[in-house]
């Protein structure tokens, strides 16, 4: 079941799935933290009646403009996080063909392929795991990608 949250923003309702720790508002950016329910306080009990008054004789309009709005909830101010993958687990396929023993053979693709996957993980801190790196003979470079689909 989705848990309605207010966007930390602008304040506008959104649908949060279970078990998520941050949601983006689709309409301003902003990455609303969820707070765990286990770790907060429990909430200050406002919702009272009042006390009796000296004009409890008085007819009693009940108007849902005149009752205390409610207390924020602690879920739409959680302070600003880093921001969720949006595509999910960061994945990457390089292919380096050379067409090795032809007459179109490329130089330097093996060492480009290298390169590409050196900057992946150093500049934009992919995971080695996440890395499928297809170099070499034609034939086996075809073998290694029907492996990686």
């Amino acid at each position: 079941m989705y848990m309605l949250v207010n966007c930390s923003n602008c304040h506008t309702p959104l649908q949060m799935p279970p078990g998520a720790e941050s949601i983006r508002c689709a309409l301003c950016q902003a990455v609303t933290l969820i707070a765990d329910p286990r770790v907060l306080p429990p909430p200050a009990s406002s919702h009272a009646p009042p006390p009796p008054s000296s004009y409890s004789h008085a007819p009693s309009h009940h108007s849902p403009y005149s009752q205390a709005p409610p207390p924020p909830s602690p879920y739409s101010h959680a302070p600003p996080g880093p921001p969720p993958n949006a595509h999910g687990r960061k994945k990457a396929v390089i292919c380096g063909i050379s067409y090795k023993y032809s007459r179109h053979e490329l130089k330097g693709c093996i060492n480009d392929a290298k390169c590409m996957r050196y900057l992946l993980i150093n500049k934009f801190h992919f995971p080695e795991d996440s890395i499928v790196m297809l170099t070499g003979i034609f034939s086996l470079l075809m073998h290694n990608i029907n492996i990686a689909v």
